[in-house]
């Protein structure tokens, strides 16, 4: 009820996309949606826009929403990979 923005931090490997993906997963699927999208080294801007573009509708004119009356709730993983890491995982 709260509405706010949260950010996990920690270590790799320690499960943060987990546990956020099995709490995402147990919402009221009528309503609320969620969007999973990964980020890179080489995400830019444009495709970040694309990314999030992605799971809207259009409404009437230039506004966009989510199908229905559905609330979207953005899953942003891995969102400060200024470059490889040493272990290739993104």
């Amino acid at each position: 009820n709260m509405n706010h923005s949260i950010m996990l931090i920690g270590l790799a490997g320690c499960g943060k996309t987990q546990s956020c993906l099995g709490l995402l997963r147990n919402l009221p699927a009528d309503t609320f949606m969620f969007y999973a999208m990964n980020m890179s080294f080489y995400t830019d801007s444009t495709l970040l826009q694309a990314m999030m573009e992605n799971p809207l509708e259009k409404k009437a004119g230039k506004l966009y929403a989510p199908p229905g009356k559905l609330q979207l709730i953005y899953f942003i993983d891995d969102l400060n990979m200024p470059a490889l890491d040493k272990y290739n995982t993104q």
